[in-house]
């Protein structure tokens, strides 16, 4: 397999198939959660806002795949709000069972509230965060200041749906603040997704991919958009055709949904 034409934006882990796939505004983001875990190997990795888990998931079955000595930790509520809808228990006893069943040795369900939960975490400490909780300015913006002190040295922080400018969706705003003058890098598909670089020891991919020239950041976003869009089964034909199994098809079809990345 080529390293993604010499840059290794896109690996193996990037076409693995996540073992849980519920319905989520989250699902085109899969094979870039893979690729984040595989370089960035957090010591500790916390989400703020997990509802039914596919994200959440998706970063825990990378680590287990990997043997790392990942913590894991998602905090919420479980009970939905004005912007994800709410809802019943049933959520939270899925998500749980889950859990217990797959990750119960390095990953703990918080139920509480962002705030209510930070000091479960010591200052420094957390490597990775995926902020993904009420959608408004003030909202995103008060979870990250809450859990800035928590970030580590090489602390990556997810924002989702930066691409959202509807109604009083305000994460778009947010990020446009936080990203100038950071290392950071936006995927554009599956309502945006914020990647932005806290700590001053990033590791090198990462460090790559904040630097990347336009051409090539172009590129990974075209890539992980064709990956994110055969996930969620939108050009699945033109896998199904293919001889191998469903557990193989994305490292079979490697050169279809690759997209060339410049040398």
């Amino acid at each position: 397999m080529p390293e993604a034409a010499g840059h290794g934006f896109v690996s193996d882990a990037s076409f693995e198939i996540p073992q849980y796939i519920p319905k989520s505004a989250w699902l085109g983001h899969g094979p870039f959660a893979f690729w984040l875990v595989e370089n960035l190997k957090p010591s500790t990795f916390v989400e703020l806002g997990t509802h039914y888990g596919y994200s959440y998931f998706c970063f825990c079955q990378q680590v287990l795949k990997r043997g790392l000595p990942t913590q894991c930790a998602a905090v919420d509520l479980w009970m939905g709000d004005e912007h994800a809808g709410f809802y019943g228990e049933d959520v939270f006893n899925t998500v749980k069972k889950i859990n217990e069943q797959n990750y119960s040795g390095f990953s703990r369900l918080i139920r509480s509230t962002f705030a209510g939960a930070v000091s479960n975490f010591e200052d420094g400490s957390i490597d990775l965060l995926h902020v993904d909780g009420r959608h408004r300015y003030e909202d995103v913006k008060e979870d990250f200041e809450t859990w800035r002190p928590k970030l580590s040295d090489r602390a990556v922080v997810l924002f989702h749906d930066t691409q959202v400018k509807a109604g009083d969706f305000g994460v778009f705003r947010y990020w446009s603040e936080i990203a100038k003058g950071n290392p950071s890098f936006e995927f554009m598909h599956q309502y945006g997704l914020g990647v932005l670089g806290v700590g001053k020891k990033l590791p090198a991919p990462l460090k790559a991919l904040f630097d990347a020239p336009a051409q090539t950041a172009n590129a990974i976003r075209a890539s992980y958009e064709r990956l994110g869009l055969a996930l969620a089964g939108k050009r699945m034909s033109r896998v199904e055709a293919c001889p191998c199994g469903s557990g193989k098809r994305f490292k079979h079809c490697h050169g279809q949904f690759m997209t060339a990345l410049p040398a």
